[in-house]
């Protein structure tokens, strides 16, 4: 057993948990060397001056810290969990720069009571939880983000299933052309939940419709413009239009021919948006194709609604042109 005051200290530096010992008048006592660590303090610049002039913090965090102490000190053992208290930082000279450092706390706050029953001190032990914290909010976010984007697609579906139906000659034509918008969102929600959660690219969302039915190697298609990220609704959206303008290419445009051009463009708007322009020349075109089938509902109406955009088609008897003007980005997810 340890003999000595020094002893004692030593000992109680030492102790595998970050501890502080404060006296009735919340002056620090003793630290821990775990505890020290956590607040990125000497023992000797903190020992014997008032807790809460070493950590400042607005007055109702304050209030919580304070009474929690005070019930340990008048002998009732008590807890704060997850609770958030910052931490000034200091620089390299161990001065304070004004700025503090954000920490989640569980504290259990323990009377020590002496051989004459009096309580002289309160052991706190205060657990760094931020990160547990930081994970906790991270699958709450992540929970509520993919709740939000399954129902968008969902809905997407639906209305695909029910448009699509409408405008299908027989099941094997729905069934054509329904697999082909089902794959399309199915492609960009797959990349969406990997690696890129925050965001997809308007090139890698061309660029992966485009691989579907085409060489992208080929000099026939150009495609250029500024990387603009999209976040999920946006991508989902997106995606069908180009979807739609592929595959009509394929069926009746600039793909369809080896004589054919398609040039994909897109530029940043002055006013926080983008312009998004197909264009496919070296083709024929002897009639404006329907304007009530569930493609051109997409590319006409579905599209610039969701996108809050004005969207143009152009026909010319050797020339087709989509334009997709968003003049301020949704900030939905």
């Amino acid at each position: 057993m340890p003999e000595t005051t020094m002893e004692w200290d030593a000992l109680f530096r030492q102790l595998p948990a970050p501890c502080l010992v404060l006296d009735r008048d919340m002056n620090i006592v003793a630290a821990s060397s775990q505890y020290l660590a956590s607040v990125n303090r000497q023992l000797d610049d903190i020992k014997g001056k008032y807790a809460f002039d070493i950590f400042p913090e607005d007055d109702d965090r304050l209030a919580m810290f304070k009474d929690a102490i005070q019930r340990a000190l008048d002998g009732e053992a008590n807890a704060l969990v997850a609770v958030p208290y910052a931490i000034p930082v200091l620089d390299s000279d161990g001065q304070p720069t004004g700025q503090t450092r954000e920490i989640w706390w569980t504290c259990q706050h323990n009377p020590v009571v002496s051989s004459d029953g009096k309580i002289r001190y309160v052991v706190q032990n205060a657990q760094d939880v931020t990160q547990q914290v930081m994970a906790e909010q991270l699958k709450d976010t992540v929970a509520s983000e993919l709740h939000h984007r399954v129902r968008n697609i969902f809905s997407l579906i639906s209305a695909t299933v029910k448009r699509t139906a409408a405008h299908s000659e027989d099941l094997a034509d729905f069934e054509a052309k329904f697999e082909g918008r089902l794959m399309a969102l199915s492609r960009t929600h797959a990349y969406l939940t990997g690696d890129n959660w925050d965001g997809i690219t308007i090139d890698q969302i061309v660029g992966r419709e485009l691989a579907e039915y085409h060489d992208l190697g080929s000099e026939q298609v150009s495609v250029s413009g500024t990387p603009i990220v999209m976040n999920a609704t946006e991508a989902q959206i997106l995606t069908l239009a180009v979807h739609e303008l592929t595959t009509n290419s394929v069926k009746y445009g600039a793909l369809k021919s080896p004589t054919g051009r398609l040039d994909i463009v897109w530029t940043v708007a002055d006013t926080g948006g983008y312009d998004f322009e197909w264009r496919e020349h070296g083709i024929r075109i002897d009639q404006q194709p329907d304007r009530k089938g569930f493609g051109s509902f997409i590319l006409d109406s579905v599209v610039p609604a969701q996108l809050k955009a004005k969207a143009r088609r152009d026909f010319q008897p050797e020339a087709f042109t989509y334009q997709l003007s968003v003049s301020e980005r949704t900030t939905s997810r």
